[in-house]
């Protein structure tokens, strides 16, 4: 089986080459989805490699932690998922336990998932892409599938992930050193040093002499091998030899170790002049081609061994899982609760009276946030989703009021009039700039765009203006009840927002607040919200019928946080661990617009009055 493995060492500088022209935006987005989080990258195999790398390039740009592991670690203890951005590389894309572990990050509702496979059409990436909150990079390599071992498909990896990390790559022709000594034709054991940027090569290493039964493999860093590792070393000598992995920031521990080795010890040392991610890629192809001179030297082609039929098996059992038992509306909530709730029995009452007091309110109207409730983040500005505008018009045509509370301005109105009949406008409003500026859809006049009005937001205006670092991380709009600031670049929002506050500490005490929404981070004056909006509606439909609110940010500094907190309130993605409202009754894995969907499809209309049904136990 599999391909002679020098072929596919030949074919490796038509691979860089392919993987430097690929278009990375989706994974770009996906690094920037991810800022404020650790990452889980999951892979098996070589893939094990470039998660390895994506880990490290995780931490040297975000500051985050980050930590490669195998599918079955996440299916066996999935716990955390939920916080975590999560990157699925596969070449194939189709192995049972890739396709498990995206299936755990839906259930547990992972909050930004990317999925990188080398081939166009996949099983993993189809199923990807039916989760709203993942990235899918699918493209077909010019080498095709890889041999037994991985090896182009793992360069194209490799780049792919560190372009879209921002980091430049520059390599000279694939490297093609011939390891010399004879001494790999009785040692069957290799103990691999490594530290910093080398660290993925010591992984590919050890995956591919395992693999490919060349040898077996033990690795540690340079500390980690002198807390005792090096017995082995002194007992074994006969058999083991040591490659030795270096990278500039290496460079010194690794001569201070080896020149304390006794001079019988067989060492081969593989060094590159390039620090960070490039220096990784220059040491896995001289890790590729000291695999092809152990292969040469015992007369076997690493790239196509014999493979048991026992192995065949092995690879297609199932791998297990731990399934949830938690319906997912309860499960939010818990991941949300500062208290340790073992069995969510408080939860699973107050779900039973909202959806009880849900089912008897006459509804008259619904207040829906914009940008991540009616559209993606990504979509904001291409127009809402037929079905949405579809079910928004069938709810005013039956008589139930529609508000829109927003953070934008008059590109929300320009939308929503492009959208609906004009017929309809009437009886929909728009809270804009969070509720401080609310009118009829057909007020063109709306929202004022002036400064600020309010001397607490006047100074708050000021102070941020003035420093040098926000101007250039940051795009601030002032408007007359709101400053927008919208993060230019790969700045984080949690940065953001901690150094905006931080600039507004004089104004302590003045109502002076922030909210966070998918894409910036308003400053608010000492009024209402999108509160407002809501008391709007509730005086427009009298004392009969209520107000159903629907938003994504539930969650305290979430933009939607008051929102969410009436007592008809759902989301469609985070949940504060309020007890009676601000619930995601939405099944597993559904977000968004798309949970949006569900719920306004969920009220029924009789003569102006809405009611909300929903089954409970329908989300687990």
């Amino acid at each position: 089986m599999g391909k002679a493995f020098s072929n596919e060492l030949a074919a490796l500088d038509d691979t860089l080459a392919w993987a430097q022209a690929q278009d990375v935006k989706v994974l770009e987005q996906f690094v920037a989805d991810v800022a404020e989080r650790p990452l889980i990258a999951v892979g098996s195999g070589g893939s094990s490699t470039a998660c390895h790398l994506t880990s490290l390039l995780h931490r040297t740009r975000h500051q985050r932690p980050a930590f490669f592991t195998t599918p079955l670690d996440i299916l066996s203890v999935p716990a955390g998922l939920h916080r975590a951005g999560a990157f699925l590389a596969s070449a194939s894309g189709k192995n049972k336990d890739v396709l498990a572990a995206l299936e755990a990050c839906i259930d547990e509702e992972t909050p930004a998932i990317a999925t990188l496979t080398l081939r166009a059409q996949s099983p993993l990436s189809n199923a990807a892409a039916a989760y709203g909150r993942a990235r899918v990079f699918a493209a077909d390599a010019p080498t095709g599938k890889d041999g037994f071992l991985a090896t182009n498909s793992l360069v194209a990896t490799c780049v792919l992930i560190t372009r879209a990390y921002g980091f430049e790559i520059s390599l000279p022709k694939s490297r093609r050193e011939v390891v010399t000594g004879s001494f790999f034709e009785n040692r069957h054991m290799v103990q691999v040093l490594h530290g910093g940027w080398g660290a993925p090569v010591a992984t590919d290493l050890e995956s591919k002499l395992n693999e490919s039964a060349l040898a077996a493999a033990q690795l540690a860093d340079y500390r980690n091998f002198g807390h005792g590792r090096h017995l082995w070393l002194a007992k074994r000598a006969a058999e083991t030899v040591v490659v030795a992995l270096e990278t500039p920031g290496t460079a010194a521990i690794a001569e201070s170790t080896l020149k304390l080795f006794p001079k019988s010890i067989p060492v081969v040392r593989l060094k590159t002049p390039l620090e960070g991610p490039a220096g990784t890629i220059d040491l896995l192809l001289q890790a590729f081609h000291l695999v092809a001179h152990i292969g040469e030297v015992r007369q076997q082609d690493p790239g196509r061994p014999h493979v048991p039929e026992f192995g065949r098996k092995l690879y297609r059992l199932s791998p297990p899982r731990v399934r949830p038992t938690i319906d997912a509306p309860i499960q939010r909530k818990l991941w949300a609760s500062p208290e340790a709730i073992d069995d969510g029995k408080a939860f699973q009452d107050g779900l039973k009276r909202f959806l009880a007091r849900a089912s008897r309110t006459k509804i008259g109207a619904i207040a829906l946030d914009y940008d991540g409730t009616l559209c993606t983040k990504d979509d904001r500005f291409d127009g809402l989703r037929a079905d949405i505008v579809a079910e928004c018009s069938r709810l005013l045509r039956a008589g139930v009021h529609v508000g829109i509370a927003t953070g934008r301005g008059k590109s929300v109105r320009e939308e929503l009039q492009k959208a609906l009949d004009p017929k309809l406008w009437p009886s929909v409003h728009i809270g804009y700039y969070n509720g401080t500026d609310i009118g009829a859809l057909g007020n063109n006049t709306l929202p004022k765009r002036d400064e600020p009005n309010d001397a607490a937001l006047k100074r708050a205006q000021s102070l941020l203006s003035g420093d040098a670092w926000l101007s250039t991380t940051a795009k601030i709009t002032p408007r007359p009840q709101q400053l927008t600031i919208e993060p230019k670049g790969a700045t984080r929002t949690d940065a953001l927002a901690a150094h905006v506050m931080a600039r507004l500490a004089p104004l302590d005490g003045e109502g002076v607040r922030i909210v966070i929404s998918s894409h910036s981070l308003d400053v608010l004056g000492p009024w209402p919200g999108k509160g407002s909006l809501v008391s709007w509606l509730r005086r427009l439909l009298g004392k009969e019928r209520d107000v159903l609110c629907i938003g994504d940010r539930g969650a305290w500094p979430g933009n939607d946080y008051a929102l969410l907190a009436e007592p008809m309130s759902l989301s469609v993605d985070e949940v504060s661990s309020l007890n009676d409202a601000c619930w995601n009754l939405a099944p597993r894995g559904v977000s968004g617009p798309d949970a949006t969907l569900l719920y306004l499809r969920a009220l029924k209309v009789r003569r102006g009055v809405g009611t909300f049904t929903w089954k409970e136990g329908s989300a687990r």
